[in-house]
């Protein structure tokens, strides 16, 4: 169960009753898409977090050595 003010229930019937016709089920319909559409855009924001750090690179705290000969002087 899902406790709402009068204003959010009347604006959900109203989005429900536009988009199907007031069917049986509408409303949970309507939850859905925009839960689903919530979850779409944290996804988006993760992606373009992840691709913003690869841009920065990687830092594996290591030094590279340019031949194995360095690692043993």
């Amino acid at each position: 169960m899902i406790a709402l003010d009068d204003e959010n229930e009347a604006f959900l019937r109203r989005l429900a009753q536009e988009k199907y016709g007031g069917k049986k089920g509408s409303l949970t319909e309507i939850i859905k898409e925009a839960l689903n559409k919530m979850k779409d855009d944290e996804r988006e924001e993760e992606r373009k977090a992840f691709i913003n750090r690869l841009k920065k690179g990687l830092d594996f705290k290591y030094k590279m050595y340019k031949s194995r000969a360095e690692i043993y002087d």
